[in-house]
């Protein structure tokens, strides 16, 4: 019986790999492995669809250009590459002898790699997103666009991509876990069988798990402390004027700091650009404060409970002795964000759901603040 390994040599590379197909430490039936790489598979066409489609309306319309919408991109990348690679994964668990590609096994490696960092810098993207928006809130516009200068939005990206991407490179090169063909498991992943795959597993999850759960949550927790405070302020306000029969004008300077940027709302702060329309009454323009409070407690709480059910099952799993057997299918929750971030942060966004209509319904020219890129293809188009 031949025996596999990739593990690191003293060259500059991630592994070194010596191929062999077999099935003694498989722990699934090749039916479970069939269902799993079915649900893979539409992960695979739904993420890359739908993540096209938000890079996509960025290119066309100035108007989804904005701070946050960087990190939006730069979020729709990752999960777009992750819906792209996963497609090995794809590959291999059906294999019926292992790895089918013997002589290409750098693809698994590269797959698994891939899957793994762009994961991470799905979730640090999530953290900048958050992160973000609190500032939006709570910092005066000067201060706000002085740290969110275009320079400053580089290196944040950059300090997105590098944090994950070092975790998933530097620690291979250092004999510390690997990528390829994992026996186990039958997919393109890290290596569970490495000597030092347990500290390799614990390095992604300190790097992965705690570090953005904690940041987003703190993030969340104070922004609805801000936007919670400023609707009671406003909503005390129109009680006042209601009582006392006037029409006295109301604003808040923490909320509408942010809205005066002109950036656009994400689905989870849309009380960052919250602004006040003509009513006819105040009670009406009260149903309408309690109305938006409700909605951006829904989104909060929904960014949050997404976090947690997505990725806490599947990094406990981790640590859990006997707990192998779940990964597998702890790893379609954990992929299946990759094909959720479109619907949760840009779906949802009011801006990028009229650019999406206008892309479906292939109304090109009603697309808001056409890009110059389009202009030139609808010239093209109209000749």
């Amino acid at each position: 019986m031949e025996n596999s390994s990739i593990v690191p040599d003293a060259s500059n590379s991630i592994t070194n790999t010596t191929v062999s197909h077999t099935t003694d430490l498989l722990i699934y039936s090749y039916g479970e492995r069939v269902f799993v790489a079915i649900c893979w598979l539409l992960i695979t066409i739904f993420g890359t669809l739908g993540n096209s489609l938000v890079i996509v309306a960025v290119l066309l319309s100035r108007k989804l250009r904005t701070d946050t919408n960087v990190f939006v991109v730069s979020l729709a990348v990752a999960d777009l590459l992750t819906s792209l690679f996963l497609f090995w994964s794809v590959f291999a668990l059906l294999g019926r002898n292992g790895w089918p590609l013997p002589q290409a096994e750098w693809l698994c490696v590269a797959g698994g790699f891939m899957i793994f960092a762009c994961t991470g810098v799905s979730l640090w993207n999530l953290v900048a997103i958050s992160l973000n928006r609190l500032l939006l809130i709570t910092l005066p516009l000067s201060t706000y666009r002085m740290i969110y200068k275009p320079c400053n939005i580089a290196i944040m990206v950059t300090m997105v991509w590098l944090i994950p991407g070092l975790v998933c490179l530097v620690l291979p090169l250092a004999g510390i876990g690997g990528f390829g063909y994992d026996q186990q498991h039958s997919t393109c992943s890290d290596l569970d069988l490495h000597p030092q795959g347990e500290t390799f597993h614990l390095a992604q999850t300190i790097t992965f798990y705690p570090i953005p759960l904690i940041t987003i949550i703190t993030c969340y927790a104070f922004i609805f402390h801000r936007v919670r405070r400023h609707f009671k302020q406003q909503r005390n306000t129109e009680e006042l004027k209601t009582s006392a029969g006037t029409s006295v004008a109301t604003s808040s300077s923490g909320v509408s700091s942010g809205s005066a940027s002109g950036q656009g709302s994400t689905p989870d702060l849309e009380a960052a650009v919250v602004k006040e329309t003509p009513e006819k009454t105040p009670s009406n323009r009260t149903q309408r404060i309690n109305k938006m409070e409700m909605d951006i407690t829904k989104n909060l709480f929904l960014v949050v409970c997404v976090f947690f059910l997505f990725f806490t099952p599947y990094f406990v799993a981790l640590f859990i002795p006997g707990s192998d057997y779940f990964l597998l299918y702890g790893g379609i929750i954990v992929l299946a964000n990759s094909m959720m971030n479109p619907i949760i942060y840009a779906r949802r966004h009011p801006r990028f759901k009229v650019v999406f209509s206008c892309m479906i319904s292939r109304r090109y020219g009603d697309i808001p603040e056409p890009s110059d890129f389009l202009k030139r293809l609808l010239r093209k188009r109209g000749r």
